[in-house]
């Protein structure tokens, strides 16, 4: 008989009956990682012919590429090799081999679930085998020889119950006995010989009273009797400790030590005297802190907080004299800024922290400075930009500088407010639009190589455009097509466009106006203008009383020939009464009799074959009818509000239509009566308005508060927007994207082996059979017939909507034997010379085939009657399948040639 098996199967085993079945890929709830993201909230998306508009209060766009990077030392490129890791790093060492340790509060790297502190090996890849899953952050790190030293704010780690302080054998990965157990965080560790000293915000080491400091034994984890004690206005404690060879220094938040002036840096022997090193940090209005020092041959450099050193006016960052603690000249004004971390490696000083500027050249977040001349102040041309200016790591780590903290991209485009994301590159559209006049974009339409906006503004550059402008999508150069959309006057600044739709050779456009083409043709709330020209035509329907723009269009859906109207308005047409919802015919400008009544503005609408969904401020009433979350679908002929009334547990904000489901996102955490969790976004069946089982993995990183804003969607995407910290364990915010398209077809083989089948699939797809890769004429129904005795490789195509799903590739081999139906004897098998068949019934004609395992005729005897036989002498050694042919039935059997 026949057997199916996948293409890049090797054997082939003679079976007597094969069933095969392949994966279905069912629509996920997973995120596509592909598309850029943003800085920032997102609260308006738009999709229109590949291109989808972004608006919302962010200031930056760019790929994903998680908290932390490795940069080259000199020129700042990033290493797109290194693995994402979700969430922030607050520290990164070397590992010693070429890889590093990494620290922070973060879900995962790359696609392995890991928290919070994890080996990243030379090879770029996450080590597997070593996951102690802190449950709480990791701060800090420091390795000496064997020994790995973590600290931070936990409870467990490794499976064990310890407390913010730990070790590990960095040979074997295992977590040591050493258990000093401090009882609050740890911020800084530094070993020098058998000591270990460590500072924080705690009051105890193990049951040995410690504020802020201690020098621990780093075999029995007790603490040793050095003890400083620190004071200041509220609880003290250290931020970082730093060791040369005959001194420790210490900085954090104090101001007397053992009841010595200091303000919040200090100088000890190794003996733990305190030294009178001392640089005299002052502040006002507040107190001071040091956040890092980072000690060289000379120099003690110092980042913190403070206004004056030694009585000199100096802030955030400064140089001293390693000897005199003396205010050394070197001045790099970074005054309102904050820097958090200090690294040097050679001549060059790494920073990071909350800045835009040193000196005065703009730098966001991270810099460099050389300083093997401290009489000026060099910053560097090494610039990564993270895309928040808040670093918190930066690390010379071998032959490269690690950049990492509470960001998740870097180098990325300013888009403030708007950006434009290609379908095709998965990236923003390269040409920024300058509404540095005021104003913001909300919505977009493409055709062509023409991208049409609308929004509220005035000028694009230097350029007039009121609310409504068009781009060449291939140069983004602002096209002279100018509608010019106006309120009570050309230039009003309370007109906008909220919603434009093109039909045909027309741009539909929705929002608060009273005009267009400077004027000369009023138009309220509505208008149609010329694609080619921007001039508008006849249609009118003229929405509010005709005097005033308080009455607006929020959003409109063409269907056919109807454009139904959603916005805040009570008339259309001059005397119809509409209640924030109309339908007009999108040819005459006729107001049509479907008029539901909503008892507050209604912001979208959308219309599916049974329904129009809408959302709004209707919470009281729609068509009669309670909708607490402000979702309700419509009646599409008498305007009733429908049965449907699905329970969210908060507000919905937006919808989205494909061919089958209806999306929904907001302000909620479940949905339905039944308390189903879903995180701010579901789906519901068109056909049966169930919610659909569809659980899609966008987060709020345990906050509570799921806000998707806004929703969008193409044939084969649903666009997702608003203040959301992840998808799936990436720190990707604020905006994601999921795959809607339905599943891969699957092929089976029929019964009798004489047909392969697809399961129908959607109304509106259409199907396309293949064979060896093209395409059989006519095979466009869920049944192909095949020829049984033809090895070949199948594979079914459907599409539906723009979404093109292949089948996996259905091999069909000659292989095995049936059910003997047509052959009383077939002997001797195997067989050395001749080959006897005696068949049920005589035939008048029949015809044997042997063909070798692949397929190939090796011999054809043709004959007649009852008894054959078969010479084989001619034929290698070997398996066969014998093909029995009388006109009226098809076998296969198999056979073995033997010498």
């Amino acid at each position: 008989m026949i057997a199916a098996t996948p293409t890049s199967r090797r054997l082939v085993t003679f079976l007597a009956a094969l069933f095969f079945t392949f994966r279905l890929l069912a629509q996920s709830g997973e995120h596509l990682q592909e598309n850029w993201i943003t800085d920032s909230d997102v609260n308006r998306i738009e999709h229109s012919n590949g291109y989808t508009m972004l608006s919302g209060y962010f200031s930056q766009a760019g790929p994903y590429q998680g908290g932390g990077v490795t940069t080259d030392p000199t020129t700042g490129v990033v290493d797109t090799a290194m693995p994402k890791i979700h969430g922030s790093v607050q520290e990164v060492i070397s590992d010693g081999s070429g890889g590093w340790y990494v620290a922070g509060y973060f879900e995962g790297i790359d696609t392995v679930r890991i928290q919070n502190l994890a080996h990243i090996k030379s090879d770029k890849t996450v080590d597997r085998t070593w996951k102690p899953n802190p449950d709480g952050g990791v701060t800090v790190l420091a390795l000496d020889g064997s020994t790995l030293y973590a600290g931070g704010n936990f409870t467990l780690i490794a499976g064990q119950s310890r407390k913010n302080l730990v070790s590990f054998n960095a040979t074997t990965g295992a977590l040591t006995a050493w258990n000093p157990a401090p009882d609050n965080e740890i911020y800084t560790i530094a070993v020098a010989g058998t000591t270990v000293y460590v500072g924080g915000y705690f009051g105890k080491i193990g049951s040995a009273t410690r504020y802020g400091v201690a020098a621990i034994d780093a075999t029995t984890g007790i603490p040793t009797s050095w003890a400083p004690v620190l004071a200041g206005s509220s609880t003290p404690y250290v931020n970082v400790i730093k060791l040369d060879a005959n001194n420790i220094y210490i900085g954090g938040y104090f101001t007397t030590v053992g009841g010595v002036a200091r303000g919040s840096l200090a100088q000890f022997t190794l003996a733990g005297a305190l030294t009178a090193w001392d640089a005299k940090l002052t502040a006002t209005p507040y107190q001071v802190y040091v956040n890092d020092i980072e000690v060289t041959t000379n120099v003690v450099f110092v980042a913190g907080y403070f206004t004056a050193v030694n009585g000199t006016p100096r802030t955030t960052l400064v140089a001293l004299d390693r000897g005199k603690a003396s205010l050394l000249a070197w001045d790099p004004a970074m005054t309102g800024s904050s820097v958090s971390k200090l690294s040097s490696l050679g001549n060059m000083l790494y920073l990071a922290g909350y800045f835009d500027y040193v000196g005065a050249i703009q730098r966001y977040g991270v810099a460099s400075i050389d300083i093997s001349d401290l009489n000026t102040v060099t910053v560097t041309n090494w610039a990564p930009r993270p895309n928040t200016t808040y670093g918190s790591v930066v690390t010379p780590v071998g032959s490269t500088v690690f950049v990492g903290g509470y960001m998740n991209g870097f180098n990325w485009l300013d888009r403030p407010g708007f950006v434009l994301m290609s379908e095709a590159t998965h990236e923003a559209w390269p040409f920024p639009v300058d509404l540095s006049g005021g104003g913001n974009i909300n919505t977009i339409a493409v055709k062509g190589n023409v991208l049409y906006i609308g929004g509220r503004f005035n000028l694009i550059g230097r350029d007039t455009r009121n609310n409504l402008a068009a781009f060449d999508l291939t140069t983004g150069a602002l096209l002279p097509w100018d509608p010019s959309v106006d309120g009570l006057s050309v230039g009003d600044p309370n007109a906008e466009v909220y919603n434009i739709r093109i039909k045909d050779n027309l741009l539909y456009v929705a929002g608060r106006f009273r005009s267009v083409n400077n004027a000369n043709t009023i138009r309220f709330g509505l208008a149609a203008v010329e694609l080619t020209t921007g001039a508008a035509n006849a249609w009118n329907p003229s929405v509010g009383d005709g005097k005033t723009i308080d009455q607006m269009v929020l959003s409109i859906d063409i269907v056919g020939n109807t454009v139904y109207a959603s916005g805040s308005f009570s008339l259309v047409g001059g005397s119809n009464a509409r209640g924030n919802l109309a339908a007009i015919d999108a040819t005459s400008g006729a107001v049509l009799p479907w008029a539901p009544i909503s008892n507050g503005p209604v912001r979208k609408i959308r219309v599916a074959p049974n329904a129009a969904y809408v959302v709004g401020d209707f919470a009281n009433g729609i068509g009669g009818q309670v909708r607490t979350a402000g979702i309700a679908a419509l009646d599409l002929s008498a305007g009733k509000t429908l049965p449907w009334d699905t329970l969210f547990g908060g507000s919905v904000s937006d919808i989205a239509l494909s061919a089958t489901d209806l999306y929904v996102s907001g302000y909620f955490d479940y949905v339905g009566k039944s308390f189903t969790f879903r995180p701010g976004l579901c789906s519901f069946s068109l056909a049966t308005g169930a919610l659909n089982p569809w659980l899609p993995d966008n987060g709020d990183g345990g906050e509570g508060g799921y806000e998707v804003e806004a929703l969008s969607i193409s044939p084969t995407k649903l666009y997702v927007g608003g203040y959301i910290n992840y998808f799936g364990i990436e720190n990707r915010e604020n905006y994601g994207e999921y795959g809607i398209c339905p599943a891969a077809p699957v092929i089976n083989s029929s019964a009798d082996g004489t047909s392969l089948t697809t399961p129908t699939p959607l109304a509106g797809s259409t199907i396309q059979w293949y064979r060896n890769n093209v395409a059989v004429s006519g095979a466009t129904t869920a049944t192909l017939p095949i020829n049984m005795f033809e090895n070949a490789t199948y594979a079914v195509e459907v599409t539906y909507f723009g979404c093109v799903g292949r089948s996996t590739d259905y091999t069909y081999l000659i292989t095995g034997t049936e059910k003997p139906s047509n052959i009383l004897a077939l002997y001797p098998n195997p067989v050395r010379d001749e080959l006897n068949i005696h068949l049920k019934e005589a035939a008048a004609s029949v015809t044997f085939t042997i063909n070798d395992i692949t397929g190939r005729p090796m011999k054809v005897v043709q004959g007649s009657g009852q008894e054959h036989v078969l010479s084989l002498r001619d034929l290698p050694a070997g398996p066969y399948v014998l093909m029995i042919d009388n006109g009226a039935q098809k076998q296969a059997h198999k056979i073995i040639k033997v010498n």
